[in-house]
């Protein structure tokens, strides 16, 4: 029997052979318990129905017989549909390790959009519950289940008696027994979440319905809730499509600037995707290829980066495996860094050189009544707008008064809508418009006073762009403390956003379902609710004009009856990043300058600066560290 596994070479000290396993039981239960996250135990599962191109996945925690279970059911095409139904069951409990759809292509697999590899998914059970059942029926044969159980060696397939029904196709994966802590883990909301998140691209990616659904869920908590994969916000990169790699399947880079590193808020980092599937949340956990470094970590980016032929850890599916691909991606990745760094340069240059609209109110709303109240102080010279084509692009009331200057613009603002009269006939078109393929919100950016109202329309096109009015079902949902929904009596696609009565952001989102194909489709727009002050608040208070003077020492001036700031100066850049920061060092500038306007002293010019030179250093220690012999008490340290 040795001979069969080990030979002697001519040196008789030498001995060759193949590697065996001792316990083969021994090695699954540790492949088993190297999955210890429940949520991605479920994932695993969820997965296995995209394989099997589901168009309907249910997800049901409820507990039966005074034992919590999990189900999950879908419509896919089945477990090996060609085998007879004992006979694939009986495939999955003895090719532990084995995967069918690991013969595949990375072509083939990026097309199909299947992640299992290793043939291990479904013993992620471990982490959830007691026991797996697999129950499965294929039209023209009779129903079966096959039972594992947690930590034994030994299986069963059996008819599954409680289906009588023999034309019916489904595949239902039932975990029975589940702990404590893991049954916290998949409650609706928590399960939707992740799912969401972790099957991002796959559920992008195909026509499918994904449900969570809680029989145990009590109060408030959720009881029922649809996965919808997060939409990215802020502003993506263009230029960054897809990244080609000879003799390899082309990288997918989608991302976006999110926002400014230091205002607190950040959005997720850059996330790794294989196929669809999250492989690393974020480019600090590859250390080992060398991409734990800028651009791919800036926390100014959001988004996603997709290589279908990734390898991964095959207990955990986290993290890649440093392959000879992998390395290959890492390199690829480098030839894309001078491109996303001198983007990013030019977009932060574009944003130094133009305020934020929101600081400029905020700018204006800090000193509003100031010189009423103050009325020993001059007032600063304004500009207005000379009356012209730009007040007509921006919707100005005396735009839409003149006749035909706001033809085909609807009062509420939205895109207007051709009519058959505006291109003389009717449109002819041999089909209908349709299936579903993307919707859009008007306005793109939703911006309404506290208290007020602005309505909001969604477009549902195909895949051209028509117009799709009807079969159709909508959703609306508004996030953040920024008001509430009144639906449009008139139309299910038009609603109203009723603002709150203080200032609040927040993002509303609508989501369309087509009920003749399940296609669906998504968009979401930010919502910013401002105390819009009145038309004579800002008298006195001027827009600055941004000039770009590293090399000189002034921080502002009037030059030519303009308020000019120097973001070229040291103290505007190192406040710029912070808006925080940044609102306080122009509201200094803007006292220094009034104080000088109103003394008429030219020698208080330098004090001043000597002031706002040393209250900017100030600002910024104390938002940097807390005060030094201070605990989180906020009493003094004894001496």
């Amino acid at each position: 029997m040795a001979g069969r596994h080990s030979k002697k070479t001519k040196d008789s000290r030498v001995e060759e052979g193949r590697v065996r396993v001792h316990d083969p039981f021994e090695l699954v239960r540790w492949l088993a318990l190297s999955q210890p996250d429940p949520r991605k135990a479920l994932a695993e599962l969820v997965q296995n129905s995209l394989d099997a191109n589901a168009r309907h996945i249910r997800i049901t925690r409820v507990r039966e017989k005074g034992r919590v279970c999990l189900k999950i059911w879908d419509d896919g095409e089945g477990v090996i549909p060609e085998l007879d139904r004992p006979d694939a069951l009986r495939y999955i409990a003895t090719h532990v390790g084995h995967s069918r759809k690991r013969s595949l292509s990375p072509h083939e697999r990026l097309t199909l959009m299947t992640q299992g590899q290793y043939g291990i998914g479904l013993l992620g059970f471990w982490s959830l519950g007691e026991m797996l059942e697999i129950r499965s029926s294929l039209p023209g044969q009779k129903p079966y289940r096959l039972i594992l159980y947690r930590d034994r060696d030994h299986f069963k397939i059996e008819p599954l008696r409680a289906k009588l029904a023999f034309e019916e196709r489904f595949t239902e994966v039932v975990v029975v027994e589940l702990g404590k802590d893991p049954s916290a883990a998949v409650g609706a909301r928590r399960a939707a979440d992740y799912l969401a998140a972790e099957l991002r691209g796959q559920l992008l990616g195909r026509i499918v319905d994904v449900v969570v659904e809680d029989k145990m869920a009590r109060g408030r908590s959720p009881k029922k809730l649809r996965v919808r994969p997060p939409r990215f916000l802020g502003e993506r990169l263009e230029g960054l499509g897809t990244l080609e790699m000879p003799g390899h399947t082309p990288v997918k880079l989608e991302i976006y600037l999110s926002g400014d590193a230091g205002n607190g808020d950040l959005s997720p980092p850059i996330a790794l995707y294989a196929a669809g599937t999250i492989v690393a949340e974020s480019f600090s956990e590859l250390a080992t290829l060398g991409l734990d470094r800028e651009p791919w970590t800036d926390p100014r980016l959001t988004g996603m980066v997709d290589f279908p032929e990734l390898h991964v850890a095959p207990g955990s599916r986290r993290g890649v495996v440093p392959d000879e691909i992998a390395h290959r991606f890492a390199k690829a990745l480098g030839r894309v860094e001078p491109l996303l760094n001198g983007i990013l340069e030019t977009m932060e240059r574009e944003r130094s050189e133009k305020l934020d609209q929101n600081l400029i109110r905020d700018l204006q709303r800090a000193f509003r009544d100031f010189y009423r109240k103050r009325p020993s102080y001059s007032m600063l010279p304004t500009e207005t707008k000379a009356p012209g084509a730009g007040d007509a692009a921006e919707g100005s009331i005396e735009s839409e008064a003149r006749p035909g200057a706001g033809a085909g613009v609807p009062e509420d603002g939205m895109e207007p809508v051709p009519s058959p009269s505006d291109t003389g006939a009717e449109p002819a078109e041999l089909f209908p418009p349709g299936p579903l393929a993307d919707v859009s919100l008007t306005p793109k950016q939703i911006t309404v006073e506290v208290g007020a109202e602005r309505p909001v329309r969604a477009r549902a096109m195909d895949e051209s762009g028509r117009a799709i009015s009807e079969g159709l079902e909508i959703q609306w949902e508004l996030w953040g403390q920024v008001g509430t929904l009144r639906s449009d009596p008139t139309s299910a696609s038009r609603n109203v956003l009723v603002a709150s009565d203080l200032p609040a952001e927040g993002i509303l989102s609508v989501y369309l379902r087509e009920r003749a194909t399940g296609a669906e489709a998504s968009a979401a727009a930010p919502v910013e609710v401002l105390e819009i002050l009145p038309s004579d608040a800002n008298e006195g208070i001027p827009e600055p004009e941004l000039v770009d003077a590293p090399g000189a020492s002034w921080r502002s001036r009037f030059h030519m009856e303009r308020w000019q700031v120097n973001t070229g100066h040291a103290d505007y850049k190192a406040n710029s990043a912070r808006p925080a920061l940044k609102l306080r060092y122009l509201a200094m500038l803007f006292a220094k300058e009034v104080v000088l306007r109103s003394s008429q002293d030219p020698r208080l010019e330098a004090p001043l600066e000597q002031m706002v030179e040393v209250a900017a250093y100030a600002d910024r220690r104390l938002t940097e560290r807390p005060p030094r012999g201070r605990k989180g008490t906020g009493k003094p340290t004894p001496s």
